[in-house]
């Protein structure tokens, strides 16, 4: 789950992009692809299970 503080964001899946502004949250199902995109400074707030794999945890080796 993304969760917006401040500033704006944009979530990018292989359909498209969401907006998210200030006070708005996404919950990303479980093997969707997406990224963050930010073109400003944001805060967000970042919940993900335990244990989730990326490639900032596994050296950068993380495909799927």
């Amino acid at each position: 789950m993304f969760y917006v503080i401040e500033g704006k964001m944009q979530i990018e899946l292989d359909d498209g992009l969401i907006d998210l502004d200030a006070g708005d949250f996404i919950i990303i199902p479980k093997g969707t692809r997406h990224r963050p995109v930010c073109k400003t400074l944001v805060k967000c707030l970042l919940i993900e299970k335990c244990g989730t794999l990326s490639k900032d945890n596994t050296g950068g080796t993380y495909k799927e």
